[in-house]
């Protein structure tokens, strides 16, 4: 584990965790090295258990071979060469806009599940359009349009529906009060538990996955 110190004009001491086998402290320059050395070795295990969830998050998204597959609900449906004649020819700008397209016609389903749930629930919803946001899943306007992340169709079942009734709750709540979680939980019981489960699919999001 490679443990980088640098000093400079703070006055508390940060650790950050910048990947599996790399830690950065920041700590403020006068302070002397025996004092830094306290101080990690008293995050040591807080540091560690970090680094085994991120690892273990690293090693389920190695379960994803987004060059070879097509995937839906968690599972993949078709090989990516089936989705042109020389697919595997083209240049890597080509198969990128290829794929990318059609995950995005998939996005039907999210409408169509969108629309159930307004129709059952009284919800309003003047447009529901995908994005392609590397930090959110989706968002809920002022004006009521909805926009869910292309890559959900790739989630399961449980966790698209998690971000639907997310979203539409923000019809009601423009924030993240206990209200808001208030009104999540009437329509998804569960939803501290997909809240947890769908971190694990947080690599889809922090990089773009259709640049493969």
């Amino acid at each position: 584990m490679e443990i980088k110190i640098v000093k400079e004009r703070r006055k508390t001491l940060l650790l950050k965790i910048v990947s599996t086998n790399k830690i950065l402290v920041k700590a403020p320059i006068k302070l002397s090295d025996d004092k830094i050395s306290e101080f990690i070795s008293s995050k040591k295990k807080w540091f560690e258990n970090k680094v085994k969830k991120m690892e273990g998050l690293e090693n389920f998204a190695n379960l994803f071979h987004f060059d070879k597959y097509i995937y839906e609900f968690g599972e993949p449906i078709m090989e990516t060469k089936e989705l042109g004649i020389d697919f595997e020819k083209f240049s890597a700008r080509k198969k990128n806009m290829i794929i990318k397209e059609q995950y995005m016609s998939m996005f039907s389903y999210i409408r169509e599940r969108v629309k159930e749930f307004c129709d059952y629930y009284g919800f309003i919803v003047k447009e529901v359009n995908p994005c392609a946001s590397t930090c959110k899943w989706g968002s809920f306007s002022s004006s009521n349009e909805m926009k869910i992340n292309f890559k959900a169709i790739i989630l399961p079942k449980d966790l698209i529906y998690y971000i639907i009734v997310h979203e539409l709750c923000h019809s009601k709540f423009m924030n993240h009060k206990p209200q808001f979680w208030k009104e999540v939980e009437k329509y998804c019981p569960n939803y501290k538990i997909l809240r947890q489960k769908i971190k694990e699919y947080s690599f889809l999001l922090k990089k773009d996955t259709i640049s493969f």
